[in-house]
């Protein structure tokens, strides 16, 4: 028979247990780091994303800006946080796989030293100039562009952007020079190619889009091997001659490494359920992203493949960057 201390020990140990659970994760505020200046996409998305998180799993989740280095510095700081699950990336194509091919002093590995969680959209891009611009099409830009080298200049949101390495893929194909003008964050950068201080880049259509439809930008030729669903009429850069470039970026949620497989699991399905929310779907789909279902191992796959790719590309020495 169980002596009364036993059985007092047992009571305890009930009483304890929904103390227990209340402290699972998230017991406290979740930062959701962004490395990029407020007002981009991929501040849209990290705010959209968080208040859907706030919603499903019942704690704040706050973004928090850190931007420049091409998104790196928040991707690092992540890379450094305690794998608890209080600190979160928004990450990017740029920091989180082209960085592993541009940086060789880059402070942290994007492969193994954060946990891929979930990927939650896939953004096409197009080569866009101001509305006032002169150019009509790709091809008066790059035969300005040939005619006085280094006088067109491009912005980016920052040095080693799918839109750096886009501009530059295009210059090496077309076999011209343009200058770069690097940006902390995609925001900035409009607002300057709005203005005409630069002359032409290749950015999200999520960025771009809405721009167009005010008539403040002009779409001369979408950036990927396939043309672009809400501009089916808009040829691609290689249907107009300019090679096989496809200039496209993702977002999704990354953790410190070694962050537990629980929180991972509820990340992941709090994504899914997030995708689901007309709210969320809004975000992703008005501006023409695609929503991206691969989460866990699998994103952690595409990522290893992604890296490679970008070494390919920019690891053969013919873009200057």
């Amino acid at each position: 028979m169980p002596s009364r201390r036993s059985l007092g020990v047992a009571a305890l140990s009930l009483l304890a247990a929904p103390a227990l659970a209340q402290g699972t994760w998230p017991n406290r505020p979740v930062r959701l780091l962004v490395g990029f200046a407020p007002g981009g996409f991929t501040d849209i998305v990290a705010r959209a994303i968080a208040e859907q998180y706030t919603a499903i799993l019942g704690q704040n989740f706050v973004v928090e800006n850190r931007s420049g280095a091409s998104g790196t510095i928040a991707a690092d700081a992540v890379a450094k946080a305690p794998a608890d699950g209080s600190v979160l990336l928004l990450g990017h194509s740029t920091p989180n796989a082209v960085s592993a091919a541009l940086f060789s002093n880059l402070p942290f590995d994007p492969l193994n030293d954060l946990t891929a969680v979930a990927q939650l959209a896939v953004h096409p891009h197009l080569l866009v100039v101001p509305t006032a611009s002169p150019f009509r099409t790709t091809a008066d830009l790059i035969a300005a562009a040939k005619a006085r080298p280094g006088a067109i200049s491009f912005c980016s949101a920052g040095i080693g952007s799918v839109h750096h390495t886009a501009c530059s893929m295009l210059a090496q194909k077309a076999g011209v020079e343009f200058t770069h003008v690097p940006y902390r964050g995609s925001a900035p950068a409009m607002a300057d190619l709005i203005a005409g201080r630069v002359d032409m880049t290749i950015e999200g259509i999520n960025t771009v889009g809405p721009l167009i439809n005010d008539g403040k930008l002009r779409p001369l030729a979408a950036g990927t091997l396939a043309r672009i669903g809400p501009l089916p009429d808009l040829t691609t850069l290689q249907e107009q001659g300019f090679g096989d470039i496809d200039a496209q970026s993702w977002v999704g949620i990354f953790g410190p490494a070694g962050l537990p497989a629980e929180i991972v699991a509820k990340l992941g399905t709090a994504s899914d359920q997030a995708m689901h929310a007309p709210a969320f779907q809004r975000i992703l789909t008005t501006g023409g992203s695609i929503p991206a279902s691969r989460r866990g191992a699998e994103f952690r796959a595409f990522l290893a493949l992604e890296i490679e790719r970008y070494k390919a590309v920019l690891g053969d020495g013919k873009i200057a960057l």
